[in-house]
């Protein structure tokens, strides 16, 4: 009896895909560990779902580079409050071999202000706008790369919208905006109707109870960056 050998295709066992997948960052301004701990859970206590599960940068670009940090500890108040601490940013070179040493990554400084020339000439290159007509539902995910984001209809409690530049909402925008998330500081946020849960310029963001005090939701606003302060105005 002849038994016939099967020739097996082999079969990849995995892709890469590109994706976007946003980062809190977490600026330290002042070593103090106690101070950050409580800083944090007054922060989730205000917001308890806006940062659950987010991975968490941590930034030392304002540290002061002869401090010593224990990241075990750190690591420890960013994930008792429902974080994942996966990266340092910045830092001396002493402050970098000890958060590898503790197990996390090294993260590239933050990109440098570049001049308005370089601006004006990267937006005319680059600048591509993204429409979106139809309702943003609750999970979903948009995001304008190298350009503006405008979404006609509304936006829902629990979706998210990314963009490079500015975002214009003509609907009510609920849920999360975040725009210049690649270090755009001149980026804005414009809508008719802001219920956000949060809104994010260049990584600075206001959470909806921070917003709670800008009295004028209903009516067209502009949200943008000053002296590194998330303002809102009335258009």
């Amino acid at each position: 009896m002849t038994v016939s050998t099967l020739s097996i295709v082999e079969q990849p066992c995995f892709q890469f895909k590109a994706s976007f997948i946003p980062c809190a960052v977490l600026q330290l301004l002042h070593y103090d560990l106690d101070a950050i701990h409580d800083q944090i859970s007054a922060t989730i206590r205000c917001a308890p779902n806006l940062f659950k599960g987010s991975f968490v940068i941590i930034d030392l670009e304002k540290l002061n580079p002869a401090d010593i940090l224990n990241y075990a500890k750190l690591k420890h108040i960013v994930a008792t409050n429902g974080m994942v601490p996966i990266a340092i940013r910045a830092g001396s070179a002493e402050q970098q071999q000890a958060a590898v040493m503790d197990g996390l990554s090294l993260l590239p400084a933050a990109k440098l202000n570049i001049t308005e020339l370089d601006k004006q000439k990267n937006v005319q290159q680059t600048r591509q706008t993204k429409l979106v007509t139809h309702p943003v539902r609750s999970g979903m995910q948009i995001y304008a790369k190298d350009g503006d984001l405008i979404v006609t209809a509304a936006v829902s409690p629990g979706a998210e919208l990314f963009s490079d530049g500015c975002i214009h909402v003509y609907g009510a925008l609920r849920g999360r905006a975040l725009a210049g998330v690649q270090g755009n500081m001149q980026a804005r946020i414009f809508c008719r109707s802001l219920e956000a849960e949060l809104v994010s310029i260049s990584g600075y963001y206001l959470t909806k109870e921070d917003m709670q005090t800008f009295t004028a939701k209903d009516g067209m606003v502009q949200i943008f960056l000053e002296n590194e302060k998330v303002r809102i105005e009335a258009i």
